[in-house]
């Protein structure tokens, strides 16, 4: 998705005004100290004496935990402690991982008693994988731990990672250290954007014309699944129209959308989201939702994941331009119909692809047309990164954040700014620097808005998205600092909050954790 922004509005893309960092936490230094977590676990009940990491030690766990404390064993074992994963009762000195529904009610919860044996409770697998991170961190700093109980749960469902394969194919073992890396973070989704500028990165057998040079083939997309589920990050898949097809479109250029109407503005407009035009189908020619279908029909099922998602940005601002589009639509939807109808009447068609193969579908914003009469079907979730039609994302207010939820949408929030960073092209002049990041929070979207508190339940979360605007700018080894600079920042924002910790604070604590080796 081009973020192709004027590198002379930086000033106003800073979240429309100065955010200041917050003042250092206050710390009682008589009271026991865990070693730091990234993020921070919420709470910590202190107990007396402490707890020290046997040397061999055995991480035991039930049945379906077993696998779950071999790989926190195998962890460990890198991170330079020599313990090993069994069954049987946790004796002084060891670790015993449950998943039972003892453990705190919270999704993704956890809780970590500490006393002679550590001992993990959760609900679910995925809050287990949380807590062996957690754990993971500790020992990694410390084999000895002072007593009580931890209690840890998520503020936001959805903490995650969105990588920009259409632009800059990045290789297997990149994209499994980011996972992992995500993991040790305690965030659970990676969302794999696959068709964009630079090609159509999926091996596909409907359309091998279509298929990059560089590509995944089915093998390496079920290597990064399996990895991604061994710790609990779940894959979203992204291959998205009516725009940013060109990967797709290249080899069929008859399916290309042509303006019929020249506007010099729109046409400034296009040159401005570098790429966008030319990537656009004709949703007026019948041959296009063949097409879209048998790319969804053939990837939806690759993908184990709940979600598949579907883009819709950047399509069209001025359908007046695209007269052939309202034609198209009075002839198949009605007299009354308009443009706007035929996109919306596209996208729930392709949610209904979705669906039956049980999965949630997914879109950005601006791809909800603004005026037409068919509404875009509500089990859609919406990720809010811009606030207008437009090249400026910080300006505009149909359709904002209070309105789609007060229409029943639920929404991410994919604010351009801090949350957007680029390796290169327009938009990389505006990549937000860490401190703005860290002085943000998932509440607040682009425009300045947040959703009212009744409408709190509607936000799932958010995500570091990671563009390649320039596929050519950076090599993947260079952009390995910069995503690790803001990957914890994330973490820390979306499951905990900042909670009054300063940057540089919060820095030092990245640099304690580490980062984990695969």
């Amino acid at each position: 998705m081009p973020r192709a922004i004027a590198a002379a509005l930086g000033a106003a893309a800073l979240c429309a005004g100065a955010l200041a960092l917050p003042a250092p936490a206050g710390r009682a230094d008589s009271a026991p100290t865990l070693p730091v977590t990234v993020p921070s676990v919420h709470e910590f009940t202190p107990g007396t004496g402490r707890f020290d990491l046997a040397g061999g030690a055995h991480i035991v766990a039930s049945s379906a935990a077993a696998p779950i404390a071999s790989r926190l064993a195998a962890d460990l074992t890198r991170a330079g402690r020599a313990v090993t994963a069994g069954n049987g009762a946790a004796g002084p000195g060891e670790v015993a991982l449950r998943v039972d529904h003892s453990g705190p009610p919270q999704p993704e919860s956890y809780r970590i008693d500490v006393g002679d044996t550590v001992t993990v409770t959760a609900r679910t697998t995925e809050g287990a994988i949380h807590a062996t991170q957690t754990l993971l961190q500790w020992f990694s700093q410390s084999t000895a731990l002072p007593t009580g109980t931890v209690t840890d749960w998520p503020d936001y469902s959805e903490r995650g990672l969105l990588l920009d394969l259409g632009r800059k194919f990045l290789t297997v073992d990149w994209i499994k250290q980011r996972i992992r890396e995500m993991a040790y973070y305690r965030m659970n989704i990676i969302q794999l954007h696959l068709s964009d500028s630079y090609g159509f990165r999926l091996e596909s057998t409907s359309h091998p014309e279509i298929t990059s040079p560089e590509h995944y083939s089915r093998a390496d997309i079920a290597e990064i699944i399996s990895y991604a589920g061994e710790y609990g990050i779940e894959v979203m898949p992204e291959i998205g129209f009516p725009g940013h097809m060109n990967g797709i479109l290249q080899p069929h250029p008859e399916l290309a959308l042509h303006p019929a109407v020249t506007s010099p503005i729109d046409a400034a407009t296009d040159s401005l989201l570098a790429g966008t035009a030319d990537g656009r189908i004709d949703l007026s020619n019948a041959a296009a939702r063949p097409l879209i279908e048998d790319l969804l029909r053939e990837f939806i099922p690759m993908f184990p994941g709940r979600y598949f998602h579907l883009g819709g940005d950047e399509y069209i601002s001025d359908y007046s331009r695209y007269p052939q589009l309202t034609d198209y639509a009075r002839t198949v939807l009605g007299p009354a119909s308009t443009g706007q109808d035929l996109v919306a009447d596209t996208f729930n068609w392709a949610n209904g692809i979705a669906r039956s193969y049980g999965k949630t579908a997914r879109m950005w914003n601006d791809g909800i047309p603004h005026g037409g009469s068919i509404p875009i079907d509500r089990s859609i979730i919406v990720d809010y990164w811009t606030g207008g039609n437009g090249p400026l994302p910080w300006f505009g207010g149909v359709n904002g954040p209070e309105s789609l939820a007060d229409q029943g949408f639920t929404l991410t929030n994919a604010s351009f700014t801090p949350t957007y960073w680029a390796t290169g092209g327009y938009a990389a002049p505006l990549n937000s620097p860490p401190e703005l990041l860290y002085a943000w929070d998932p509440g607040l979207f682009v425009n300045g808005t947040r959703l009212r508190p009744d409408q709190r339940g509607q936000l799932l979360g958010s995500k570091l998205f990671v563009w390649a605007d320039d596929p050519y700018a950076m090599t993947e080894q260079q952009m390995v600092d910069p995503v690790r600079a803001r990957l914890p920042i994330m973490a820390q924002q979306l499951w905990a909050g900042t909670k009054g910790t300063s940057y540089p604070v919060f820095a030092d604590q990245v640099r304690a954790v580490g980062i984990p080796a695969i």
